[in-house]
């Protein structure tokens, strides 16, 4: 095994300690997460950054495909809810999201992608891939959030739950969970736009065009339309609940089905 692929078992072996161990003491009512397992937290961040570097950036080639760009994803995400912990009280969000990482970090070494001739990738392409990582990165949390809000609006509508203590007695109000949900979406929609305007540039350097009728381009701009809607429908109309989640979700299917189903098709059930 490759030092790389060590570097991501490692990271997904202490976001597994650092995610369970949140989650398990959050569970408890009253319960505060300790220190000490943010600390391993960043430690695994660490040995996972390394090792997505390491792995995708090969002597005159890039790594890239399924495994790869969820790692990768992953690891802006861990590196977005640690950062943020440190300012605001979202550990049941972060505990969740880094127990979701563990089981992502390592699929490298699982789906090792294709390798992809340096020179091929200019500055403007890999700067257009960062902003796309990034926006599944902000996506990929506010999934998370959108589903701890929907389970504490069932948990207010049912009293008897009220003072149970547990995960979500630990998280802050639900106007405030909705708030961060929407305050999320809204970074990942301004990742996502400039992943299409960065994408037309580098489509054009490529092509001499701006666009090109294939599903990931189609299904980004649908996405994109879909959370457009909805953060003017939220901060116009006032769009909340069931109404704000259903394009919230639905969204989020275009989105994925862009790249990562599709990737995960190729790389899984046809490489």
């Amino acid at each position: 095994m490759a030092l790389s692929e060590i570097l991501l078992v490692i990271a997904a072996l202490a976001y597994l300690v650092c995610g369970v161990g949140i989650v398990k003491v959050l569970n408890a009512p009253e319960a505060v997460a300790p220190a000490w397992l943010r600390t391993v937290g960043f430690v695994g961040f660490a040995a996972h950054a390394v090792g997505v570097l390491m792995n995708m950036f090969a002597p005159g080639a890039i790594r890239f495909g399924f495994g790869m760009a969820v790692s990768a994803l992953l690891c802006i995400s861990v590196a977005i809810v640690l950062v943020e912990s440190l300012v605001h009280r979202i550990n049941g969000l972060m505990g969740i999201v880094i127990v979701v990482s563990a089981f992502g970090t390592a699929l490298p070494v699982v789906f090792q992608g294709e390798l992809f001739p340096a020179q091929e990738w200019s500055i403007l392409f890999r700067v257009h891939l960062l902003m796309a990582l990034a926006a599944y990165s902000f996506m990929t949390i506010a999934v998370v959030q959108a589903i701890l809000l929907t389970r504490k609006e069932r948990e207010v509508a049912n009293p008897a739950t009220l003072n149970r203590g547990g995960l979500l007695s630990s998280m802050p109000s639900l106007l405030a969970m909705e708030r961060i949900l929407f305050r999320i979406v809204a970074c990942g929609f301004a990742c996502l736009t400039c992943v299409l305007l960065l994408g037309a540039m580098a489509t054009y350097e490529l092509h001499q065009t701006y666009f090109i009728f294939e599903h990931k381009t189609i299904l980004t701009w649908l996405s994109w339309i879909v959370f457009a809607v909805l953060l003017a429908g939220r901060y116009f109309l006032g769009w909340r609940k069931k109404k704000a989640l259903a394009w919230f979700w639905a969204g989020i299917v275009f989105l994925a089905v862009a790249y990562l189903v599709y990737r995960f098709i190729l790389d899984a059930m046809i490489h």
